[in-house]
């Protein structure tokens, strides 16, 4: 890459996050030469970035026929139902890299195997099922998840699938979800400590931070983008696994910078962006001798980087700016650890754990690395509690996997610890504002806010998602016509067929209101029956 002095396009992309190279390769695709278009690199390292990388490896058994996978993973990008899994097969397919089945076809490579569920006092559970399936609950517990799994995947649908365009009452709805946070709507809609302990885990899992710090609407977002809430304890999930281990980011980001290496340059800090007549945008550098000047102007940027650049008020409000500044990197704590022989699979265990208890709250055993196989021990992979004050969890590490697994766990070969900080979480409150500012298309505007880095470069589908939002929002005010169907078809959600009032009703009954309504039928029989008496009387 050269540098340049001075540099003048029609569009500037800035920043080299996976969603800025994912739109300056669609547009590249889509314009040719016909358009200038430029990345500007901001050469920012960004410090505990997941790394992790899996090799993608074929079981012997697996590859005797290669028609027939190729056959097979057409049929399922065709009928997927997973946002996150679709947007990985299909730029999978375009580069030609391959994906593991652990996300291409999850059901071939599930174990049956044992996995373990640990509870809050320590005891154990086996499972073969999925996770979500809480076989270990009883009834009443079981019932109550259940319902309340059912009013989140209703809010879903009702939030990011309207029917109603714009209209008021999707409004109100969508404010009252991002003003309640996590917690309080837990301890209103669930009655048993079990039914609360494993949502809580669930947001903690799938945000990458606690339920305190989540509102109903973000969480609720992240499900949507895999289609339901109840799959996110399984281990085969596969949005939490390829945000975990950074399944296929080395390989897109490689080969998408490879396709716009002749349009990147590296620039000199940001110090401010202007516009000029209200036509064009003007990036001035701190030491004002380099100008970029553009038509239009993506911002691909994470939060932390954009806070180190002056915004003109035009381009965004004081609450949208307030809502960016507010945004910190969750942290999650990843950890690995290597044993001589996978002793857990002798003793009828797969390798998963899901634990209440912790430090483990969630582990699988761990991938190949290493595209030569050489690392051949057997390792378990995992995050653990993020509790303050704790520097390293080796010790209770040990101490719960020898109570799962025996005295054999007590001594490993390696053990390593690691904090993951590229996502970022928005406060309680203020998702709506951030959604409005990533999602709304404004043709008349000159800056384009879709690519901005909200949940890092670790979600790779999360990445691919917001560049492919952003290459078509770029598209509608460059040239509308020459959208595609097939460019629109990667943005329309799973299909979920219409309910009947009966049906949406259902899942509004649970126990909380059970006892609300028992109580307020009661004391209006019993001001009845006084207001009677005092009639009589």
């Amino acid at each position: 890459m050269v540098v340049h002095s001075n540099i003048r396009a029609d569009v500037i992309i800035l920043g080299c996050s996976l969603p800025g190279i994912v739109a300056a390769h669609k547009l590249k695709k889509t314009f040719g030469k016909s358009m200038d278009i430029v990345v500007l690199d901001m050469s920012t390292v960004r410090k505990d970035i997941s790394k992790g990388n899996v090799a993608f490896q074929v079981n012997d058994d697996d590859s005797d026929d290669d028609d027939d996978d190729a056959e097979e993973t057409e049929t399922v990008t065709k009928f997927v139902d997973n946002i996150a899994r679709d947007y990985l097969l299909r730029f999978s397919k375009e580069f030609s890299l391959p994906l593991p089945n652990a996300i291409a076809n999850p059901n071939v490579v599930r174990s049956p195997l044992n996995k373990l569920f640990q509870y809050l006092d320590g005891s154990t559970v086996m499972c073969t099922t999925d996770y979500h399936d809480f076989d270990y609950l009883n009834v009443v517990e079981k019932f109550e998840l259940n319902q309340y799994q059912n009013l989140l995947d209703q809010n879903a649908r009702d939030l990011f699938q309207p029917r109603r365009v714009n209209s008021s009452v999707e409004r109100k709805n969508l404010y009252y979800f991002d003003k309640t946070t996590m917690e309080s709507h837990l301890c209103g809609a669930l009655l048993f400590a079990n039914s609360r302990a494993v949502m809580r885990m669930m947001v903690q899992l799938v945000c990458g931070t606690s339920a305190y710090s989540v509102s109903v609407l973000f969480y609720l977002h992240q499900c949507y983008r895999t289609s339901s809430v109840r799959n996110h304890l399984d281990g085969a999930n596969t949005r939490f696994r390829e945000k975990l281990f950074g399944y296929c980011r080395k390989h897109f980001s490689q080969k998408l910078q490879k396709s716009v290496a002749d349009i990147t340059v590296i620039a000199k800090p940001i110090q401010k962006i202007r516009s000029y007549s209200n036509e064009q945008v003007i990036l001035e550098t701190i030491k004002g001798e380099t100008n970029y000047i553009c038509n239009l102007l993506a911002m691909a940027l994470s939060p932390d980087e954009l806070l180190k650049i002056a915004v003109e008020d035009q381009f965004m409000t004081n609450r949208e700016a307030a809502v960016v500044s507010a945004m910190l990197p969750g942290r999650v704590i990843k950890f690995r650890i290597q044993y001589e022989r996978n002793f857990w699979k002798s003793q009828g265990y797969s390798g998963d754990i899901l634990s209440m208890r912790g430090p483990i709250v969630w582990a699988m055993e761990r991938p190949f690395f290493s595209s030569s196989g050489s690392e051949t021990s057997a390792g378990l992979v995992g995050v653990l509690i993020v509790r303050d004050g704790v520097q390293d969890s080796r010790e209770a590490v040990l101490e719960q996997l020898t109570k799962l697994f025996g005295e054999e766990a007590a001594s490993p070969l390696i053990y390593k610890e690691k904090n993951i900080s590229d996502i970022f979480v928005p406060r309680c409150g203020d998702y709506v504002a951030l959604r409005n500012l990533t999602s709304c298309i404004k043709p008349e505007s000159v800056v384009e806010w879709g690519a901005l880095d909200v949940f890092g470069d670790g979600d790779v589908a999360a990445a691919l998602e917001a560049g492919h939002n952003a290459y078509l929002h770029l598209l509608r005010c460059l040239r509308p016509q020459a959208t595609t169907f097939e460019d629109l078809e990667l943005t329309t959600s799973p299909t979920i067929l219409d309910e009947g009032p009966l049906t949406r009703s259902i899942p509004c009954f649970n126990y909380i209101n059970t006892i609300k309504m028992v109580v307020c039928t009661t004391a209006l029989i019993i001001g009845i029956k006084l207001l009677r008496s005092y009639m009589r009387k």
